[in-house]
């Protein structure tokens, strides 16, 4: 098939396939002995996601902003921000057989029959529990847990370089040249242990959490990680989920903002802070 068909079935570039007519290539073969050169199906019901009830008067990233129809604002922070559409429901296209008898002049390739989504479910498993990885569930977990790595890492370079002055991107020197420590004081530990110990204590995390099949425990497991029991009023919980994930795409920018600058001064966020306030 041509290039721009095989573009069109893209999910990278979020379109679909429209009228597609049988031509001199294909976009995906399926080969099959049994049933070879029979009559395709009759093209199957096109089916997709369950449609989601879209929230009235929902806030949007930008005044006047038209969120996509895959963000329903149903989940929390919602803003209707998707300019790439990675968020939308991944489409396939379903092939019938291929004809493949020998003692024909020509045999015809298997036609389009239907299309089908994929379901974003979740599996136990150690590795990949989403069985479809571009799923908007899975993108928010994702952003979750990478925002609340982010609102640590933005709170501890912060922190360390006003107590000891050491700036985060120069504390993986001064470990190896002075030794393991935390805020100055030294560790009974070599910085390879401590390598070690983060591998084998994240991963045994990560294996754990992969065990967890309810989508909401996963990114909100409760319990221990709320030993105040903050999430207990469901009124409460809704606006607390709201803060950290606005907090979390904040922190997410703002160690971003920290890497550009230590790329661009060589300094940190305070070093930087300061300059700035001295110059103005």
């Amino acid at each position: 098939m041509s290039v721009a068909t095989a573009g069109a079935t893209s999910t990278f570039f979020g379109s679909r396939l429209h009228n597609v007519h049988q031509a001199n290539a294909r976009f995906q073969a399926r080969f099959g002995f049994f049933g070879a050169g029979k009559k395709a199906e009759e093209p199957k019901k096109k089916t997709g996601p369950l449609k989601k009830t879209v929230v009235s008067g929902r806030p949007v990233w930008f005044p006047g902003a038209k969120p996509p129809e895959w963000l329903d604002g149903s989940l929390v922070g919602d803003v209707g921000f998707d300019p790439f559409g990675l968020g939308k429901p991944v489409e396939y296209l379903q092939f019938d057989l291929d004809s493949l008898d020998q003692n024909l002049a020509k045999n015809n390739a298997g036609e389009i029959i239907g299309t089908r989504f994929e379901s974003s479910d979740v599996r136990s498993t150690p590795f990949q529990p989403y069985s479809e990885v571009f799923g908007l569930q899975r993108f928010r977990e994702c952003e979750l847990i990478h925002g609340r790595w982010a609102m640590l890492g933005t709170l501890g370079a912060i922190a360390v370089e006003a107590l000891t002055g050491v700036t985060w991107q120069d504390a993986g020197k001064v470990e190896l040249v002075e030794g393991s420590s935390y805020l100055g004081l030294p560790l009974p530990f070599s910085l390879t242990t401590l390598i070690w110990i983060e591998v084998f204590v994240i991963g045994y995390i990560e294996f754990q959490r992969n065990k967890e099949l309810d989508p909401e425990r996963r990114v909100y497991p409760g319990g221990p990680f709320d030993p105040l029991g903050l999430a207990s009023d469901p009124d409460k919980k809704a606006r607390l989920q709201l803060a950290e994930i606005k907090h979390s795409r904040l922190a997410m920018v703002a160690f971003l903002g920290f890497a550009v600058q230590a790329a661009t001064t060589g300094k940190g966020p305070l070093n930087n802070l300061i300059d700035t306030i001295s110059s103005s």
